[in-house]
């Protein structure tokens, strides 16, 4: 690479882009510089559940979930920093309560298995003996992944961007992109506020403020924001085992900043589950003592039209929705406390599948968005490919054609929604 490689966006992306992408950059030549108006993973990354599952539809997804989570998980081994990796397991479950759904999960645990994916399909009394107390239909099937896992989300982008400076890259943080200079067809740059920045190529991996800065380069992408409720109770304490010394002690504490004194992340209770039958999503967050809870359609989230200013409030209903469907799956919870809640940051494409690539008409500009919620699984593979992108390399991380950011204006392109990319 020649010349400055800009990347706009300090969440999980741009920081795992930046760091792939110093690997192969002269720090002094053609330095990669991160650019973040607030703090890393100030925003749809630092709300996320983290959860890293491979259960999707299509295969380019699963193979792409599948070697992030290999990477996610020798994090650790390979880099001496700790990102709270804990392996619990994920079951996807579908029912005769929402038809369509056993097919699925039948369905995608086939195509889990035929890409490597260790996916078992396991039947009512399976899920019963996996998960003590769970109440399932007598027709109800799962597939369930024991080496999906989770992530501290702040711990980890944090992570990402130290590595990516350690390799030579700088990180700005606190510095505004206020806008991508153009000029004969081509990136010149990027100004913000009153300083222009000369660059070869910029990366828009901005989530919910990419729309607006694109635009005003005269790109329209049909992105669209909205603000999904999280509500939290308390993480139930399960028995501890006796484990190996070598896993008793955090390596250095991802859990200071929820207050938490534990010298090791406490045991989940059960597994992350997808209930695709009952529309909800749940995660037992150890580096937080807290288990999330999540809506899986976000058909019904509020649209966000300024993600400046955020309406951060979550409703009473929600929060009862939330624990009704936990405690009526998992009636245990019933026990326990309220934990808070939150609302998060998903920036939309139509087809619920990111936009990724280099954009046609303008030369030395790279488009990194629109995850739709799911794209915390896919980071360590996304940036290696946008890192060989860079690079002028043929991408191997990913299918750039599936993730081609021209699809939209391409006539009959993409495919009716799904909600958290199923």
């Amino acid at each position: 690479m020649q010349g400055r490689t800009i990347v706009v966006g300090g969440g999980v992306m741009g920081a795992a882009i930046a760091w792939s992408a110093a690997r192969r950059a002269d720090p002094i030549e053609a330095p990669v510089v991160l650019y973040e108006q607030t703090r890393l993973a100030a925003g749809s990354s630092g709300r996320s559940g983290a959860i890293l599952r491979q259960f999707y539809s299509d295969a380019e997804l699963v193979r792409v979930a599948r070697d992030s989570l290999r990477a996610y998980a020798g994090f650790q081994a390979t880099t001496g920093r700790d990102i709270a990796f804990q392996r619990m397991g994920v079951l996807s479950i579908g029912g005769p309560g929402a038809p369509g759904t056993v097919e699925l999960v039948e369905r995608t645990a086939r195509l889990l298995r035929a890409h490597g994916v260790d996916a078992r399909l396991v039947d009512a009394q399976a899920m019963r003996e996996l998960v003590p107390g769970l109440a399932v239909d007598d027709a109800a099937v799962g597939c369930y992944e024991p080496d999906g896992a989770g992530v501290d989300p702040v711990r980890t982008v944090e992570a990402f961007a130290a590595l990516a400076r350690e390799l030579g890259a700088i990180t700005r943080i606190g510095e505004r992109v206020r806008e991508i200079v153009v000029e004969h067809g081509r990136v010149r740059g990027v100004r913000k506020d009153h300083e222009f920045v000369e660059a070869a190529r910029v990366v828009v991996a901005a989530g919910p403020w990419s729309r607006p800065l694109l635009a005003a380069a005269g790109i329209e992408l049909p992105l669209t924001v909205v603000r999904p409720e999280q509500h939290f109770l308390a993480l139930p304490r399960v028995p501890e085992t006796p484990s190996p010394a070598s896993h008793d002690v955090v390596a250095d504490s991802v859990l200071d900043r929820f207050g938490v004194a534990a010298r090791k992340l406490p045991s989940p209770a059960h597994p992350v589950i997808l209930d695709v039958e009952r529309g909800f999503y749940t995660r037992c967050e150890g580096h937080a003592q807290r288990t999330r809870v999540g809506r899986m359609d976000y058909t019904r989230d509020e649209p966000v039209p300024d993600p400046d200013a955020l309406d951060e409030t979550v409703s009473d209903a929600f929060r009862a929705w939330a624990r009704a469907s936990l405690e009526a799956r998992l009636p245990a919870y019933a026990r326990e406390a309220d934990a808070g809640s939150l609302v998060g940051l998903y920036t939309l494409t139509p087809d619920a599948q990111a936009a990724i690539g280099a954009w046609p008409a303008l030369e030395g500009l790279f488009i990194v968005t629109g995850f739709s919620g799911h794209g915390f699984k896919l980071a360590p593979s996304i940036g290696a490919g946008v890192a060989q992108m860079l690079a002028g390399e043929p991408v191997t991380a990913f299918d750039p054609a599936f993730f081609d950011p021209a699809r939209f204006a391409r006539r009959g392109a993409g495919r009716e929604s799904r909600a958290f990319g199923l």
